[in-house]
C-alpha cells in the first residue's frame, strides 16, 4: 500500500528529528555523506505537467513566453495571449519593413525603414516609442538601454540610449562590418565587436567604450570571429569567439578555453556556461572547470530557468540544476522558452506549456 501525503509528512519528520540526533555522534565526513543522502530523500522529483496546448498555429511567424503570457507575431500584428490561448490584446501596425525583438525585459515591435519602435509589456501595454526617424538594420536591449545598429552605403554605427531615450553611445564604423555589440546596466561602458577585412588575414576587433564615447581599448583577434561579448557583474568583459572563450579585465586577457563545435553560452553571476559539442562545461570566473557533463542526446540551445539551466534540442530537454541532470523529456521542438514555473514548447505542428513541478 503506498503511503498518503500525511503519513509521508511525519515519516520524513521523523527521519529529520533521528538524523539531527545521530549527527551529534558523527564525524564530519561521516556527516556530510548522511546529509547528502538526506538532502536527495527529501527532495521530490520534478516532472512536466502539460497544462495548455494551442494548436492553431497556422499564422505564427515567431513566438515568445513573459510572465506566463504568450507573445505571437505575425508580419504586422503582434498578439498577447493567455496560457490557454485567448487573447489579452493584439496590436496592429502599418510599418514598411516591421520586425519583432524579444528582449528579457520588453518585446520590441519597429519598422526597420523609418526607425520606429515600440516597446511593449508582457499584457501588451506600450511601455515607450522611440521615433528615430532613420532606417535600421537592428535593435538589442541592455538592461534599461536600448542598442540600435544602423547600416549604411558609408559604413555602420551602434547608437547607445539610455531608459530616458537620451543618446548616450555613438561608435561610427567606415568601411567595416560589425559584428556584435553590448552595454552594461549602467550604459557607462560598451563593446562594439567588428570584423576587419581589410588586411591579408581575417581578424575580429573588440573595441571598449567609456563616456562621451571614449574608446577606452581595443583588443585584436586574429583569425577569429566573435560571435558573442558581455559584462560581468563587477565590470569583466566575457568574448566567445568561434574558437575561444576569452576572460579579459582592465583591458587584458587574463585567460582563454579553447572549444570545437560551439553552440551557445549563458552567463551567470559568477559562472560561464558553454554548451558545445556533445558538452555543457561550466567554468568559474578563474578560468576553472566546476563541472563538465558529457551529453549523450543532442541540444543546441541553453534557457535559464529560475535556479536551473535549461538545455534543449530538436527533440529533447534537459532540466540542470548545479551541474547535475535532474529532468530530461522528449519532444519535437522548434524552440523553447521558459517563464515563471512554466515551459513554452514551439513545434511545428502547436504549442505546449508545461508546469515544472514536484511529482
Amino acid at each position: 500500500m503506498e503511503m498518503d501525503k500525511k503519513g509521508l509528512k511525519g515519516f520524513k519528520i521523523f527521519i529529520l528529528i533521528l538524523l539531527v540526533f545521530s549527527l551529534l555522534f558523527l564525524n564530519k565526513n561521516t556527516r556530510n555523506k548522511i546529509m547528502a543522502l538526506f538532502n536527495s530523500f527529501m527532495n521530490s522529483e520534478k516532472t512536466l505537467k502539460l497544462k495548455y496546448t494551442i494548436k492553431d498555429i497556422s499564422d505564427v511567424e515567431s513566438v515568445s513566453f513573459y510572465d506566463g503570457n504568450v507573445i505571437k507575431w505575425n508580419t504586422n500584428r503582434v498578439s498577447f495571449l493567455n496560457p490557454d490561448g485567448s487573447i489579452i490584446l493584439e496590436k496592429e501596425f502599418n510599418f514598411f519593413n516591421p520586425s519583432i525583438y524579444y528582449g528579457d525585459k520588453y518585446i520590441y515591435v519597429f519598422d526597420r525603414e523609418t526607425g520606429d519602435i515600440y516597446a511593449f509589456d508582457s499584457k501588451g501595454n506600450t511601455v515607450k516609442r522611440y521615433q528615430l526617424n532613420k532606417e535600421i538594420y537592428n535593435i538589442k536591449e541592455s538592461s534599461e538601454n536600448l542598442i540600435v545598429h544602423i547600416k549604411s552605403s558609408d559604413g555602420e554605427v551602434v547608437e547607445v540610449l539610455d531608459k530616458g531615450k537620451v543618446l548616450i553611445g555613438n561608435y561610427i564604423y567606415e568601411g567595416k562590418n560589425v559584428l556584435t555589440y553590448n552595454a552594461n546596466d549602467e550604459g557607462t561602458r560598451s563593446l562594439v565587436a567588428i570584423l576587419d577585412l581589410n588586411e591579408e588575414a581575417l581578424k575580429s576587433q573588440v573595441d571598449i567604450y567609456g563616456i562621451n564615447n571614449e574608446r577606452i581599448n581595443t583588443l585584436d583577434f586574429k583569425e577569429e570571429i566573435v560571435i558573442y561579448l558581455d559584462f560581468t557583474h563587477n565590470g569583466d568583459i566575457i568574448v566567445l569567439t568561434d574558437k575561444n572563450l576569452y576572460f579579459i579585465s582592465n583591458g587584458k586577457v587574463m585567460w582563454k578555453k579553447q572549444f570545437d563545435l560551439i553552440k551557445d553560452i549563458y552567463l551567470e553571476k559568477d559562472k560561464i556556461n558553454v554548451l558545445y559539442s556533445t558538452y555543457l562545461e561550466i567554468i568559474d570566473f578563474s578560468g576553472r572547470t566546476e563541472k563538465k557533463l558529457n551529453l549523450i542526446e543532442e541540444y543546441n540551445k541553453m534557457v535559464p530557468f529560475g535556479d536551473y539551466l535549461l538545455l534543449y534540442g530538436n527533440s529533447n530537454m534537459l532540466f540542470i540544476k548545479e551541474g547535475k541532470e535532474v529532468l530530461k523529456s522528449t519532444e519535437n521542438i522548434n524552440k523553447v522558452f521558459a517563464s515563471k514555473n512554466e515551459v513554452l514548447v514551439l513545434s511545428d505542428e502547436d504549442i505546449k506549456i508545461y508546469e515544472f513541478t514536484n511529482r
